[in-house]
């Protein structure tokens, strides 16, 4: 069969390849974040870091269970990605969080809730490690709204 000039088998290969690629995109983004938050934990001495990861990893799967990242939430990744130095890892959190703060100051709204993304299984499991919560409140209504739309999503 030809779809304007294209076989189907040819589409079909392609679209179910594509698919197979997104998924691995997400998959390697939420692995990166978790690998980061470790770093994180383990930077600074905290105890109960596995505990801490598991937590972090399951509040972000509430947040973005399926889609995952944004283009904007691009930016706040680098911030986890890049520290492979040790001094840099403990301070990952508040790299996010002074990333916040500057996307607010600038009016990037939408930057800053790709931040409040990463900040928010923080807050949540950051009693665990015995660690600083950030103040995400101005973004919590916008993340309770999109964990709801991901569980009827879900159904």
């Amino acid at each position: 069969m030809r779809i304007l000039g294209y076989s189907f088998t040819l589409l079909a290969t392609v679209i179910l390849l594509t698919g197979c690629i997104y998924g691995d995109i997400d998959k390697r983004q939420r692995d990166s974040i978790t690998i980061g938050a470790a770093r994180y934990c383990e930077a600074n001495h905290y105890s109960y870091c596995e505990i801490y990861i598991q937590c972090y990893r399951d509040f972000l799967d509430q947040i973005n269970a399926g889609s995952y990242y944004s283009l904007g939430l691009m930016l706040p990744l680098s911030a986890i990605q890049d520290l492979d130095n040790k001094q840099d890892s403990q301070k990952t959190m508040d790299k996010i969080y002074a990333n916040l703060k500057d996307n607010e100051k600038k009016d990037r709204k939408d930057l800053s809730l790709d931040d409040s993304y990463l900040l928010f299984p923080h807050n949540r499991c950051s009693s665990i490690i015995n660690a600083k919560p950030y103040d995400i409140s101005n973004y919590q209504e916008a993340i309770q709204q999109k964990i709801m739309r991901n569980k009827l999503n879900n159904k």
